[in-house]
């Protein structure tokens, strides 16, 4: 595995929070605790069936310091729409890229629902969001500034909706559950590793809640042991880092 420079910064989440990945969610970040990695996004998937506990331990959650995202709405497609959508959905998402299974109005429709979501259950409106499988699908900037989001987070980075600006940042994923994605992702991660160390820019490390169970489960422990610099995705873009 290639080496990344010690005191790397690095942006940590993890994904598809939901009333049934909870358990695995709070593992997960004991594990994140233990190798001092204090500074985790939580992306919180708000049309699910949550309970008053559930939405206790996401309150409990970000007063301990975890910054919550919106995470699209159910996390399904509603159809496969056109070719570009069937091959990211066989070569990546599956059928979780909601995004683009819908025209600009739904998907601003989409957003609009998760923010306000957090905002009924006491959670504060979050600064980003990040469309499930990162494919966000195609929507023009005006219509993103009536949103309450800062932030969105793509396969290529994250970008800011008031500033418009695009930072590029390499990222890194451990969601192998087939021998095919374990090689994808070795081969994707060392590619990011070398683009970090060329770079200096900060890395984006994304858990999902089976990953500490998989096929790359020793790589994120590996990855996680190594000496960051933790920094959350507001520091990043208050601080404008490059």
């Amino acid at each position: 595995m290639i080496a990344l420079r010690e005191s790397q910064r690095a942006l940590f989440s993890i994904h598809d929070v939901m009333p049934g990945t909870m358990d695995d969610v709070g593992e997960l970040l004991g594990l994140c605790r233990g190798h001092g990695v204090d500074k985790v996004t939580l992306l919180v998937v708000p049309g699910c069936k949550w309970q008053s506990a559930d939405l206790r331990q996401l309150l409990t959650w970000q007063a301990m310091g975890c910054e919550l995202a919106g995470h699209g709405w159910g996390h399904r497609c509603q159809s496969i729409r056109g070719l570009k959508h069937r091959l990211h959905s066989f070569l990546l998402s599956r059928d979780v890229a909601e995004h683009l299974s819908l025209d600009e109005r739904g998907i601003v429709r989409l957003m609009s629902d998760c923010a306000q979501w957090f905002s009924c259950n006491g959670l504060g409106c979050p600064e980003l969001y990040v469309p499930p499988a990162w494919a966000f699908g195609r929507v023009r900037h005006a219509m993103l500034t009536e949103l309450p989001f800062s932030m969105i987070e793509t396969l290529s980075g994250v970008r800011s909706i008031r500033q418009s600006r695009q930072q590029l940042l390499p990222l890194l994923g451990f969601e192998a559950d087939t021998w095919a994605r374990e090689s994808a992702l070795r081969s994707f991660n060392s590619l990011n590793r070398k683009a970090a160390n060329l770079s200096k820019k900060p890395v984006r490390v994304a858990i999902h809640p089976q990953d500490h169970r998989l096929r790359l489960s020793q790589q994120l422990n590996e990855t996680l042991g190594h000496p960051w610099k933790p920094v959350s995705y507001r520091q990043m873009m208050v601080d404008g880092t490059n």
